[in-house]
Parts: C-alpha cells; structure tokens; sequence
C-alpha cells in the first residue's frame, strides 16, 4: 500500500495590463513550481473581458450560449497579454473523453475562435512547438497541466471526473513519451483551479468506481480521496471525491516526484472570481488554462 500526502500548495494570482494606461486588466493564477522555466502558463479568472449576464466577463468558451464576438475580443486580450498572435490559439474539442493529440504546425489555431474548428476529440494536446499558445476550458472539471522539463515540451489536460477515473493524465504522459521520449521523473504537474473535495458531492455509484479504483492501484486509503460529509439542509451524510487529490496521486504513483507536483487550494464552486458550472446551474462561463513555451525564459 502507498501512503501519499497530497501536495496542495498556495498558487499564486498575478495580473497583466491590457490596454497601455492599465485601466484594463486580466488576473488569472499560475504555478510558482513552474516559474524557473521557459514557459508561460496560468488559469484564467473571470473578470477583465467584455461578455455579459451570466458570462460576466472574462468567458473563454464558445460553446456555452455566450455572444461570440465578446468571447473572440477576450480571447484577443489574452493573446495580448501573452504576447502571442491570437490566430495561434489552439484548443481541442473536450468531450469528457480520453483523446490525446499532439499539436504540430497543421493543427496550431485550431478552435482559435470557432468551436466547430477545434482539434476533435481532444481531451488532452501536448506540443514541443514554441510560442504556440494551448487553451484548456473548464469550469469545475480538473485543469492539468504537464510539462516535460528535459525535452521541453508541454501538455493541457481536461480532466472532469470521467476523464479521471480513466486516467486521461497518465495517458497524456504515456503520448508524449511515444513523441517526445517522455519520463515521469522529468515531469512537472500543476493541477489548476477545480471543484473542491468538500464541494464534489457524487452518487454511491460513483464513489464505488473511485474506491475500485484506489484499491487496485495499490493506494492506501488512508489519503481519505473519497469522505463523507453531511451537507447544509440534508440529514444524511453523502460521498465527495477529491479530484485534484486523486488525481495528484495516481502521478506520483506513475513516478512523478511529488516536489515537482503544484496543485491549487482554490476550489472554483465557492470561489466568487471563478466560473462554476454546478454552482451556476449550467449557465456560465469558462475560464481557460493556458500554456506556452518560450525560446528564452519569458516574463509577463
């Protein structure tokens, strides 16, 4: 049995001026574990874009019912601040599922500002290529980001609790180790802005699957990923799984060292500055985690 303590750290929120008085701004929050590298990278928060209503204001997601035109001008702003052309943006379609695709120069832009042009069935895309942004969109589904330090290469991971539990992660390190050589040792995780283990509430259904899970991985449950905690208005006390948790633990498992894994306290559905889709009852935004790699090191 393995016994892990799951590294949850402080990330860190910075933010960069839009327009060249600073009266325009976007705050998102990153990794300080990743600063050292030639990569520039973050999850983005909800404030500083143009949408409206419910996608106030900083939607990144084209796909959720938002005007297109305001999502197209705060993806340009986030290109801005990255210091990257806008029609580089690239995203794959995330599908809850376990697709995998590299991003080589025929895909970069795809999904740039069209859902329908995204990269298909594509939970996860990784790229060696520099200054090629990868978007990610969430909004409580786990955002994961693996950076490959030796072969400088990087990878975006959708990871809801179907993709999870299918080990979507590990299979994106297995991808890039066929394209890229690839160790686990090598590797740096930072596990983004996500539902909460306090907040994830699940059926037994699908407490039983991640306790299978658990059991035949060979980890100790004493790391407490699935608990039970007795809700405000309820009488009975009901199973909650910690995502990012599990998700931490299956990596270094796999071989990543654990001091070389980031994963965020910020729990998007009580966290104001951040989209939620159960909280919101399905009507909101998406934030977006983003990763570019430099030549040189880069600094915002």
């Amino acid at each position: 049995m393995i016994t892990t303590k799951i590294p949850y750290s402080s990330s860190t929120l910075h933010k960069s001026s839009i327009s060249q008085n600073n009266s325009t701004s976007i705050t998102y929050e990153y990794s300080p574990l990743l600063e050292r590298f030639p990569l520039t990278h973050g999850v983005t928060c909800r404030y500083g874009g143009v949408s409206e209503g419910d996608f106030t204001s900083f939607n990144m997601g084209l796909h959720v019912g938002d005007d297109p035109a305001a999502v197209v001008e705060n993806r340009k702003r986030l290109a801005q601040v990255l210091g990257v052309d806008p029609n580089h943006l690239t995203c794959g379609e995330q599908v809850h599922g376990v697709g995998v695709t590299r991003v080589t120069e025929e895909l970069v832009g795809k999904g740039a500002f069209s859902w329908a042009d995204s990269i298909p069935d594509s939970d996860a895309i990784h790229t060696n290529l520099v200054n090629i942004p990868l978007l990610l969109l969430v909004a409580d589904c786990v955002p994961v980001l693996l950076y490959d330090a030796a072969h400088h290469a990087v990878a975006v991971i959708h990871a809801g609790w179907r993709g999870a539990i299918v080990h979507i992660v590990e299979r994106t390190l297995d991808s890039m180790h066929e394209d890229y050589g690839t160790m686990a040792n090598a590797c740096y995780l930072y596990i983004g802005p996500s539902i909460g283990g306090d907040s994830f509430e699940v059926s037994e259904e699908i407490a039983q699957q991640f306790r299978q899970d658990i059991e035949g991985l060979g980890l100790s449950q004493e790391i407490d990923l699935v608990k039970y905690i007795q809700r405000e208005g309820q009488t009975v006390a009901t199973p909650h799984v910690d995502l990012k948790g599990y998700i931490a633990t299956c990596m270094v498992q796999r071989g990543i060292p654990m001091d070389q894994i980031s994963v965020s306290g910020t729990d998007t559905m009580t966290e104001e500055r951040c989209y939620s889709y159960r909280r919101d009852q399905g009507r909101t935004g998406r934030m977006a985690m983003f990763a570019v790699l430099r030549d040189v090191e880069h600094k915002l």
